[in-house]
């Protein structure tokens, strides 16, 4: 999944492993291909849930506590921190999000050329952002 994009590529070398194993080997090859970058997708995705909630959670603790102060310094650093922290955070949904595509796609892709070499696992489903929907 690093580097350039090279769905076409398993294809392939799924197509020459189906030459010289048995369906079960080959269906067992790719699922450990796939729940390995599942597991990945899934973590990704999840990382961004956490970072959404913490910030949203973040965002509603500093207003109630500037409401509460009547310390305008006090207040003003707090939302300029906030403002750091949501930047930074913005910073890695977005870095997460390339890698949730990059993900999404190379599935995609695989498993659309598996189609084409009538290999069809019931199993092979992709994650939402959600991470509960996969279709």
């Amino acid at each position: 999944m690093d580097g350039a994009e090279n769905a076409d590529e398993i294809v392939a070398a799924i197509k020459a492993y189906k030459e010289a194993h048995s369906p079960e080997q080959t269906e067992d090859a790719v699922r450990r291909w796939y729940e390995k970058y599942d597991q990945e997708l899934a973590s990704v995705i999840q990382q961004n849930l956490d970072v959404k909630a913490l910030r949203d959670a973040n965002v509603i603790n500093g207003y109630e506590m500037c409401e509460q102060s009547q310390d305008y310094e006090q207040c003003a650093a707090r939302r300029n921190a906030e403002v750091k922290g949501a930047r930074d955070d913005q910073a890695e949904i977005n870095n997460n999000n390339r890698r949730v595509t990059r993900i999404q796609h190379a599935f995609m892709k695989v498993r659309n050329g598996l189609a084409l070499s009538n290999l069809h696992y019931d199993w092979f489903k992709i994650r939402t952002t959600n991470n509960i929907d996969r279709y």
